[in-house]
């Protein structure tokens, strides 16, 4: 099960069947070994166990009363990715390799960043007309640089701990190439990731609380993320695209979205306690976009609006619910590899969950379970406190 986790996350940014193949192999080897009956009893005592199975439930339930029944089922049946969080929960108590994971996931981020200059010289093609990797079109502009925002924050950690300077060296360099690559994809929402994040981003740098030093480089490093034409370009078209929509010119990347949000706000006012079913957003957005010209869309370009469109407020709550679990766990291991890479992965999905469904992306999507398999590992403080004082009284 450990090499079948090491391929779901060297995997999980380059290409969707190995992922599936190696979750396959780590789900049948979990059932065959006969570990499931443990680890699921174990899991279940988990704080995350109950919105997961509320994730996985969701898309079910909401098939009773979709408008699209037959792309709503293959949403539906794709809940079983969850169970992908049970086992890794399992291996990662007893302590085995998950290091190593993070470590792949970084890995596989690098191979995307060499194609990625690879197709900024032209030596390959680019696709969809941005540098992406290997990241498909759903993943070529917002996720690839949430992801590489990711990569940078969590190869920071490594930065500050490593033991060497030939290992502060490389981790160095990995982190000035997945910058590089940032400057050229487009993403804004990995931008302001970047941006929100770039003072703990420096903490690890100075390895230190100097505040001043941390508020100056953090200004800096900003300040060097802008000086990249892409990045100029990306944040003055939001200018240009609110007076477009000022204008009554929907189609462009913000107006879209805004009209999209109205359009999900209103569905959500008509059916707020259970939603208008799994998938069935394609549906209302045709009908109340007004113009037939406008691209068709399946989802509202929001994760939090996804969930309370799609399955009303018990479905918001339960999203909600599994982020702040994960970063409480991430928060109080925010000293270990896991611990850190937990905290900075949720703040980010939550951060490119605001202007595009991360919760439906294929990356982010089998990160953030694999992500809730780690925060389901970390124990509760006051179990631990429990545990400690039932052997002291032994």
């Amino acid at each position: 099960m450990i090499s079948g986790y090491a391929g779901m996350f060297f995997f999980s940014t380059i290409a969707h069947s190995p992922v599936e193949i190696c979750g396959a192999i780590v789900l049948a080897a979990w059932i065959l070994s006969g570990r499931f009956v443990k680890e699921t009893e174990a899991w279940l005592a988990s704080p995350l166990a109950l919105p997961v199975i509320g994730m996985s439930l969701f898309p079910w339930l909401g098939l009773l009363y979709t408008k699209a029944p037959a792309d709503g089922l293959g949403i539906a049946a794709s809940g079983y990715h969850w169970l992908y969080c049970i086992p890794l929960a399992g291996i990662l108590r007893e302590r085995k390799q998950g290091d190593l994971f993070i470590k792949l996931f970084l890995a596989g981020l690098f191979i995307n960043t060499l194609l990625s200059f690879l197709q900024i010289a032209h030596i390959f093609p680019l696709r969809y007309g941005t540098p992406s990797g290997f990241l498909g079109i759903s993943s070529a502009w917002i996720t690839y640089t949430l992801l590489l925002t990711s990569g940078i924050c969590i190869t920071s950690f490594y930065f500050r701990h490593a033991g060497s300077r030939k290992l502060r060296l490389g981790y160095g360099l990995l982190m000035l190439l997945y910058f590089l690559t940032i400057g050229f994809v487009g993403g804004r929402s990995g931008y302001v990731a970047f941006i929100l994040l770039s003072p703990l981003l420096v903490y690890n740098l100075v390895g230190g609380r100097h505040l001043v030093r941390i508020v100056i480089l953090s200004t800096l490093a900003i300040f060097v993320l802008f000086t990249f034409p892409v990045v100029q370009g990306r944040f003055a078209q939001v200018r240009k695209d609110l007076l477009l929509y000022a204008q009554g010119d929907v189609n462009t990347s913000l107006g879209l979205r805004l009209r999209m949000w109205a359009i999900a706000l209103n569905e959500i006012k008509s059916h707020p306690v259970a939603g208008i079913g799994t998938n069935s957003f394609k549906d209302s957005w045709e009908k109340n976009k007004q113009d037939r010209s406008l691209p068709f869309f399946d989802h509202p370009h929001n994760s939090f609006l996804y969930m309370l469109v799609s399955f009303g407020i018990p479905g918001l709550i339960v999203f909600c619910w599994l982020l702040f679990v994960m970063l409480k766990k991430g928060w109080g291991s925010f000293g270990s590899p896991l611990g850190f890479s937990l905290f900075v992965f949720t703040l980010i999905f939550i951060t490119g969950s605001l202007t595009d469904t991360q919760l439906i992306v294929f990356p982010t999507t089998i990160l953030f379970i694999l992500f809730s398999g780690i925060a389901a590992s970390f124990e509760d403080t006051e179990a631990v406190r429990k545990k400690t004082a039932l052997r002291g009284a032994a």
